[in-house]
């Protein structure tokens, strides 16, 4: 009886362009723009595509880059320390996922914004390398609150950044008397006072006023809301309530801002040089030594 011929099953090699083009597919298919909770994955099922994805890039820990807030020049501001902190936060978020699946991209993106320095929710995609990269709308430092020995950062809209330090050491212009509690990292701190010193702060870096300014006291007491400016000579000048929410009797945040300016053009210094002065009324009040 003849013996049957067996046929040896040939091994073939994936052609290496073939190879690439789908490796490109599946990192097309995994960059993912992470929008609320919800993961678009194009016509792929997630499940599907994390499979296709896996054969291109093995599972292990991907590496991470932040594109950092920056200056007009390109200096990232942040200080080094955060932005290390930030960094070893999302690498422990996501040790051990799967280059090109979604979890890593969804970890790394609630922990940056659960960092209090992002707004809104942060993007992320994989890089052909099996990198992933997070962009971000930052939170710009705008000034401190002071809050017993402490200076605590916030941004220019009132939300508290995850930074404080000790008395004078913040390079920042501070708020005293603030009315409302310290609220929790990442929220906003509320009251119309601060709201209000924000204002007259960005006022006074419109006009190019605030080379002499050290920080804002909202008043206490029956002078609550009341602003005053303290100067770098440790002098204040009465500005009163904040820009646009006058008082019977203030004049308008235009004709105040004039009469720094001018006292600022004269004197060359903000606060004429005297103790005190009170820019609200028809007239401006000037005093030789502080109360």
């Amino acid at each position: 009886m003849a013996k049957k011929k067996t046929t040896k099953r040939k091994s073939t090699k994936r052609d290496p362009e073939i190879a690439e083009r789908n490796k490109k597919i599946a990192i097309w298919s995994a960059t993912l723009l992470l929008t609320g909770t919800v993961f678009v994955a194009g016509a792929m099922g997630v499940g599907e595509l994390d499979r296709t994805a896996a054969e291109a890039i093995v599972t292990g820990t991907p590496e991470v880059q932040i594109n950092w807030p920056t200056l007009n020049d390109g200096t990232v501001w942040m200080p080094h320390q955060e932005q290390q902190n930030i960094h070893q936060s999302i690498v422990r978020s996501i040790e051990g996922g799967a280059a090109l699946s979604n979890e890593p991209l969804r970890e790394a993106v609630i922990t940056l914004q659960r960092s209090g320095w992002v707004e809104g929710i942060p993007q992320a995609h994989w890089t052909s390398d099996g990198t992933i990269v997070l962009d971000a709308h930052w939170r710009i430092p705008g000034a401190v609150v002071r809050v017993g020995q402490r200076e605590v950062l916030i941004d220019w809209d009132r939300f508290v950044l995850p930074l404080d330090y000790a008395i004078g050491q913040s390079n920042q212009r501070y708020f005293v008397n603030v009315d409302a509690p310290l609220p929790r990292v990442g929220e906003q701190w509320s009251g119309t006072d601060l709201m209000d010193g924000m204002a007259l702060l960005r006022e006074l870096r419109k006009n190019g006023l605030l080379e002499q300014v050290d920080g804002f006291d909202l008043g206490s007491g029956s002078n609550s809301g009341t602003i005053k400016i303290i100067t770098t000579r440790g002098t204040h000048v009465v500005w009163g309530a904040g820009p646009g929410r006058e008082r019977p009797g203030e004049q308008v945040s235009s004709v105040k801002i004039e009469r720094l300016s001018e006292i600022y053009k004269r004197a060359g210094l903000l606060d004429g040089g005297v103790g005190y002065i009170d820019i609200r009324g028809d007239d401006i009040m000037i005093k030789k030594y502080s109360d």
